[in-house]
């Protein structure tokens, strides 16, 4: 252990970095520790030096991250998540916290299930900030970089979880699927079973991150495939496809009920499907820091409230 260089490392070179790695600006970092861009530059000089690494490096009007700092990236937000908890051994006083909490999640996912339980928190702590992210611009990865606080994901229970170090998944809702169509689909004048799901294109909802949805390996064993006739990023945008189009969208129910979606109806999915999940995930160490720790379970608790 280098000492003499630890010791040249403070406490405001730490967060200076992880705030820097975070925003990939030094302006964004300057107004959230109240400071002057200028004092910033001068901290990213002086971690460049002490680092040996660039770090950061502008190329047109953006900065990015070396790949150093990108490996960085976990290891700082572990190691700052242990020292908050050494300084906040406090309770937690959701009146007179301020601060903002980092959400990501699918556009979906602010009408069903987060967007009420939101609203609550909001009006409980009163400087809460949220800040919402879509999941495709942040996902597990920058969960387990300290990017954000919480990711939610919609998934199959039985559908393979990525593994990353640190992460810990809990259910927030659970939930269950239909199958959309516009109020005119000529599949309505039909007996609706497995044969007439399949004999219709379908929307697949686009997930780089989790493996396919359970209830495609289910269609596999019985050695049969939907096909794909549109990929979308998120439930909303295919509703609007759908009220278009013949094609058929397998979704979760809970959205589409509180969406109140114009000129669809709804069909049972004509096969075992497995059970369907909405989950809270977080970065274990940093969870258990108090405010934290104080959102999470407000946040489960309400899910179950508010059903």
């Amino acid at each position: 252990m280098d000492l003499i260089a630890l010791s040249r490392l403070g406490g405001r070179h730490l967060v200076t970095l992880h705030l820097l790695l975070d925003s990939q600006s030094v302006t964004r970092t300057a107004e959230r520790l109240c400071t002057s861009p200028s004092s910033v530059s001068k901290t990213l000089n002086q971690l460049r030096d002490l680092l040996g690494d660039q770090l950061l490096y502008r190329q047109g009007n953006q900065l990015l991250l070396t790949p150093f700092a990108e490996r960085l990236g976990p290891s700082l937000h572990r190691l700052l998540s242990e020292l908050n908890g050494l300084t906040s051994q406090g309770g937690f006083d959701p009146a007179s916290w301020q601060g903002e909490l980092k959400f990501a999640l699918r556009e979906s996912g602010m009408v069903w299930p987060m967007g009420p339980i939101l609203g609550q928190l909001m009006r409980e702590v009163p400087g809460l900030v949220p800040v919402v992210w879509n999941k495709d611009e942040r996902g597990l990865e920058a969960l387990a970089a300290g990017r954000l606080d919480f990711l939610i994901l919609p998934h199959d229970q039985s559908q393979p979880l990525p593994r990353q170090p640190g992460l810990v998944w809990e259910t927030l809702r659970e939930d269950q699927l239909v199958c959309l169509v516009r109020e005119d689909h000529p599949a309505l004048a039909m007996p609706w079973d497995l044969d007439a799901y399949l004999s219709w294109r379908h929307i697949a909802i686009r997930d780089t991150e989790l493996a396919n949805p359970f209830f495609e390996q289910s269609l596999a064993q019985l050695q049969v495939r939907r096909r794909i006739g549109a990929t979308l990023p998120d439930f909303g945008g295919a509703a609007a496809l759908l009220a278009q189009s013949d094609l058929i969208l397998t979704a979760v129910k809970g959205w589409a009920e509180q969406a109140r979606l114009p000129g669809l109806v709804d069909l049972p999915v004509p096969f075992d499907y497995g059970a369907v999940t909405h989950s809270l995930v977080w970065y274990g160490p940093a969870g258990e820091e108090p405010a934290r720790r104080w959102f999470r379970q407000r946040i489960l608790q309400l899910a179950q409230e508010l059903a």
